[in-house]
């Protein structure tokens, strides 16, 4: 995707949102979370993002919002492409299900059967939970 916009030193925030289409309170959180996005401050305190705080918002917007990495993630694959010199980096999806080479349905199946699981176990702990106070009663009696 090419993204037509002005051709300048220094962009506004405001710029910047429609440019990217991250919206101005989105950035200044950005900041906080990415220290690879440090635009510049006027002495008024408004911030000037340059060609090279776009590309790190372009960057950052495709691993959060197409890749669906996670704000700490994405700030751990922007240091590693940093370190491979800005190439994309190609690892796995954050977490790995190990569904490899099966289909929807037996991936639907193993995941019922997985959840099943969890709720016995949460069913167990509320038994045990429910049956504690009953002993306790009848020991102080």
């Amino acid at each position: 995707m090419t993204v037509e916009y002005p051709s300048k030193l220094y962009y506004a925030i405001s710029e910047v949102a429609k440019i990217t289409g991250v919206k101005a309170h989105v950035l200044r959180y950005w900041e906080s979370e990415f220290p690879t996005l440090r635009p510049r401050k006027t002495r008024s305190g408004s911030r000037r993002y340059r060609q090279k705080d776009i590309d790190e918002i372009l960057a950052i917007k495709k691993l959060l919002y197409e890749d669906g990495f996670k704000i700490a993630g994405a700030r751990k694959a922007r240091r590693e492409q940093k370190k491979a010199g800005d190439k994309p980096v190609t690892n796995a999806p954050q977490m790995a299900l190990g569904f490899d080479g099966l289909s929807d349905r037996e991936r639907l199946d193993h995941v019922r059967k997985e959840l099943g699981d969890v709720l016995e176990m949460i069913r167990a702990l509320k038994e045990e939970k429910a049956a504690a106070p009953l002993k306790t009663r009848k020991a102080n009696a």
